[in-house]
């Protein structure tokens, strides 16, 4: 698999990688053809205006209530809550069908095509926090992100030109008809993956449990500038759905046709963002690269203004897209690798909230903006919105890069002791942030039997001697880890561990390591086989 470049690298896993992105592919037509669909419902039935209310109508209450379906991914094992959201997706996308179908009132087609967009602000979150969980490396990660990212670029594009023709072919039923199907899809592609629920703690529900994506973000303010920064490409997307209209019509002189081509244009940029994105993203130091992207994405918006011709109206947004998508791979790695997992969902879920709202914000503005400027200049706020953004954040952002510093050291050393080798990815990362080095001297005593024992210990040079009962066992060297039979057991300490030699030792907290053991069902059983392997072995 390393063979493979970085951004396909997600493909050759074998932990249930390759199921969740196809079915976020699904996913993401879903999420941008249902709600477009009933848009043009709308359209047909009432006029721009209509149309332009059943935008906001649709992304509004998916805002508020998204944190609120989303903790369901802290709640249960990620896989099944992939199962659970895309299920009501299609179930939502059903009972719009059924009203398109029954030619219900508009009100009627409305409340239930909501029904479909709060359903689907479910999905990216628990999406984004189950990648960490299924990447086996930093590698996977990335490439994850990146292929997620390219599917949100690609479908931006494809979604809107498929319903268009679905549409035109027969109406805006078929295209429920097929979201339904995708749903349903995407809901089998999830089930049966392997991962670990959520630790015994006592988990809370329903807005307690969406308002503590909230609650873990008060003060956090390196993670409260990246959300804001992430939300800015979706500013600028809702603010183009009118502006693309608008300034084909006024100062290019075309149709739809090509407004549809000016507003697509940005996805296909994303699409090819999204892949180069990858290697970026593997770097240690994220945040002038997120920030980087954003000022790329608001020029490409801001030449627009400067243009009378459709090429390269299509080819600077193109490269805005780029930027977005750059913004996007890196922001959702660096929120992933500097937020605690037990949240991750909720503060993906916060964001979801935040992009929607920043969808809808971006299409009330435009018309503000064309009608006190042009349709032309009108681009120009939303480029100067995203810079303004940009440079504000990054002192913050940066903030989340020192926080999450990669220690591909101590994470490799405690991926040689067994059981931890089991542990996911970002469970040996978090390991490896929290762990300290110890130094010994030869003869020091590390650990004496009968007393109580508060870390765990993997030797990372050295050769230290154990004695039981003032018995010799075999000598501990680089690579292998003691102490967790205490710590799992809940006894004292079974064996003295002396220096045999000058060493160095990497210690994990009692807290860390149970935290980290116990959250893997796999790791925590082979952890306790072998700790019973041991004190066995140790009687005899």
């Amino acid at each position: 698999m390393s063979s493979l470049p970085v951004t396909l690298q997600a493909l050759g896993s074998r932990t249930g990688l390759r199921r969740v992105l196809a079915a976020y592919f699904l996913f993401v037509f879903i999420f941008f053809a249902a709600w477009l669909a009933v848009i043009l419902f709308c359209y047909e039935e009432g006029g721009p205006g209509l149309a332009g209310l059943a935008a906001v109508v649709q992304l509004l209450p998916a805002a508020i209530v998204a944190p609120m379906l989303a903790s369901v991914g802290d709640r249960m094992p990620r896989g099944r809550a992939l199962v659970l959201v895309l299920s009501g997706v299609s179930v939502a996308c059903g009972l719009t069908l059924l009203a398109l179908l029954a030619h219900s009132s508009v009100a009627v087609v409305l409340l239930a095509s909501t029904v479909v967009t709060t359903t689907l602000a479910a999905v990216r979150p628990v999406h984004f926090a189950a990648l960490p969980q299924l990447a086996a490396s930093p590698e996977e990660l990335v490439s994850a992100n990146a292929m997620s990212s390219a599917a949100d670029g690609f479908m931006r594009f494809v979604g809107p030109v498929v319903t268009g023709v679905a549409v035109a072919l027969a109406g805006p039923w078929l295209v429920l008809l097929i979201a339904m199907v995708f749903g349903i899809i995407g809901a089998l592609l999830c089930v049966g993956l392997d991962l670990a629920g959520p630790s015994g703690e006592e988990e809370a529900e329903g807005w307690r449990a969406a308002l503590e994506g909230l609650v873990a973000l008060r003060g956090d303010w390196g993670s409260l500038a990246l959300l804001l920064v992430l939300t800015v490409d979706f500013l600028i997307a809702g603010a183009l759905d009118v502006l693309g209209v608008a300034f084909a019509q006024s100062v290019l002189g075309v149709g739809t046709e090509a407004a549809g081509l000016i507003i697509g244009s940005m996805g296909i940029g994303g699409l090819i963002g999204a892949f180069g994105s990858a290697t970026f993203a593997r770097r240690r130091v994220l945040a002038p690269i997120i920030t980087g992207g954003v000022i790329l994405e608001g020029a490409g918006v801001m030449a627009v203004s400067g243009l009378s011709s459709l090429g390269p109206v299509l080819v600077v947004l193109a490269i805005g897209g780029m930027g977005g998508a750059l913004t996007m791979v890196t922001g959702r790695t660096l929120l992933q690798r500097a937020t605690d997992n037990r949240i991750l969902t909720r503060v993906f879920a916060v964001q979801e909230s935040t992009t929607m709202l920043g969808a809808a914000l971006g299409a009330i503005l435009a018309p503000f903006f064309i009608t006190r400027l042009s349709p032309a200049t009108a681009f120009v706020p939303f480029g100067l919105i995203a810079a303004l953004i940009a440079a504000l954040g990054l002192v913050l952002i940066r903030r989340l890069d020192a926080r999450a510093v990669v220690h591909p050291l101590e994470t490799e050393l405690l991926r040689r002791v067994p059981f931890l080798a089991l542990l996911p990815q970002y469970e040996l990362e978090r390991l490896a942030a929290s762990a300290t080095w110890l130094d010994v001297e030869p003869g020091s005593v590390v650990v004496r039997q009968g007393e109580p024992g508060t870390e765990f210990y993997v030797v990372g040079s050295g050769t230290f001697a154990v004695d039981i009962d003032g018995v010799a066992r075999p000598s501990l060297t680089e690579g292998e880890g003691f102490g967790e039979i205490a710590l799992l057991h809940s006894v004292p300490r079974t064996a003295t561990v002396t220096a045999a030699s000058a060493g160095r030792l990497l210690v994990v907290r009692s807290a860390d390591f149970l935290a980290a053991v116990t959250g893997s069902e796999d790791g925590n059983a082979l952890a306790r086989e072998i700790a019973a392997a041991r004190v066995e072995r140790d009687r005899g």
